[in-house]
């Protein structure tokens, strides 16, 4: 009988990580037949239960299997949480948001070793009252709490061998995805999108980038009151270990169950799209993780604390200037120069029919349809809504041949994506109009 402990350690080895997805894909699989066999010789009415509970069992064998593999696989999980958000019943995203928030940890032995490999004997001995249970547990590493000079803080440390992991998880993810688009019938070159997918997690693991961004977040939001972030210690953190201070506030789930007002969630809804306006378009700087984890409140203060840098991503001017071009064509509401603009910003190949080209300007007059001032106040949980944006979406993916997911917004609109589930979570009624216009002026008032 294998040890627990070893079970708690994220498959290592391409072979072994392989069998662990090939019997999660399997598993999916089996319960999707299960269900159709189901349906088949059940009554009519019994169908849609049946559905549910199958995308229930399908969510918590992904989220059970996701969280031990932990790196690429795992944020793979996080994605289709936030992604998925109007694709899956709420039982079943419930059921992957914890992928968002702790995941199953790895024992403390283990841990403790990588932080003695990582700080020596004088860099652990400054840790007192280190605690063996993690405050949580993610894809690339997991926190615990300490004392340093009688000061609480947080001690990030990262699972080992999960950065060699990396190139091999998405290596595999691109054979699986290779596959599905043999299958499907489509001649649309991945090796860019996995490229971009495998820098970003890179990126995740290297804790001194992630230091780097820590600091310059909270010297960029020092001066308003509605953010705050944690403050680095550099004498004890490595590519490997980040020690930070302890950041007190409840975990934004927790904080939306716990009722707030209306006004309060209207001002969390703002200061969240106020950020990202300053992010993408004054900064050039943006932490593009949406994970709800990646949040805490202080309600008291009206103050939210932001949290994991580790996938902030810096654009150029160039690129941002190009980006406002394609908002500015959208809002034009005329199609050769949406085609256009979209085209020559690579999120549509000039080769897609004319079916496909109808459909990629549908969606992005959708996409727009909230900032128009007839939608104004908008309302997040518009159901009609989000169900034409939905079948847009998916018949537009559908329809593709030649295009890839645009490469070079993977990222920036995964951030969107979630900012928009947050603020449907928040049940927030807001005028948008004041945010359209600071993003085609370019951010020259954001």
């Amino acid at each position: 009988m294998p040890d627990e402990r070893d079970r708690a350690v994220p498959p290592a080895g391409l072979w072994s990580r392989s069998r662990s997805v090939l019997a999660l894909a399997a598993g999916v699989a089996g319960q999707e037949l299960r269900h159709e066999v189901r349906s088949r010789f059940g009554a009519a009415e019994k169908l849609a239960p049946s559905k549910l509970r199958a995308r229930i069992e399908q969510a918590k064998l992904m989220a059970e299997s996701l969280g031990r593999l932990k790196g690429a696989f795992m944020k793979a999980g996080q994605l289709l949480s936030i992604d998925a958000g109007d694709l899956l019943p709420p039982e079943a995203i419930e059921i992957l948001s914890k992928l968002q928030g702790d995941a199953e940890p790895v024992d403390f032995a283990i841990m403790r070793k990588v932080l003695e490999t990582e700080l020596g004997a004088e860099g652990l001995s400054a840790l007192v009252d280190l605690e063996p249970t993690p405050a949580a547990s993610a894809s690339i590493g997991q926190v615990h709490r300490a004392r340093v000079d009688g000061a609480p803080v947080a001690v990030k440390i990262q699972y080992p061998g999960i950065a060699e992991s990396i190139d091999a998880d998405i290596g595999l993810l691109q054979k699986l995805g290779g596959s599905w688009l043999t299958i499907t019938g489509r001649d649309i070159d991945l090796a860019a999108t996995f490229a971009e997918l495998a820098a970003i997690l890179h990126f995740e693991a290297d804790y001194v980038r992630e230091r780097t961004y820590l600091e310059r977040f909270g010297a960029l939001v020092a001066d308003d009151a509605r953010f705050d972030v944690p403050r680095s210690l550099p004498s004890l953190s490595t590519s490997k270990v980040l020690t930070m201070s302890w950041a007190e506030g409840l975990p934004l789930s927790a904080w939306i169950r716990s009722g707030p007002t209306r006004e309060e969630r209207g001002a969390f809804a703002a200061a969240v799209l106020d950020l990202y306006c300053l992010e993408f378009f004054r900064w050039g700087i943006v932490q593009t993780d949406p994970n709800f984890g990646n949040f805490l409140v202080r309600p008291a203060e009206r103050r939210i604390v932001l949290l994991d840098f580790g996938a902030t991503i810096e654009y150029s001017a160039e690129f941002r200037a190009e980006y406002v071009e394609l908002l500015r064509a959208v809002a034009t509401g005329e199609r050769a120069r949406i085609l256009e603009a979209g085209i020559a910003f690579e999120l549509l190949d000039a080769r897609e029919s004319t079916g496909t080209q109808d459909l990629f300007v549908e969606m992005l007059r959708s996409a727009s349809e909230p900032f128009e001032a007839r939608s104004q106040p908008f309302v997040f949980q518009n159901a009609e809504y989000g169900a034409r944006s939905q079948d847009v979406v998916r018949r537009f993916v559908t329809s593709l041949r030649f295009s890839p997911p645009p490469r070079r917004l993977l990222f920036l609109h995964r951030k969107l994506g979630g900012i928009f589930q947050l603020l449907k979570r928040l049940e927030c009624e807001l005028d948008l109009t004041p945010y359209w216009e600071r993003m085609v002026a370019g951010g020259t008032n954001a």
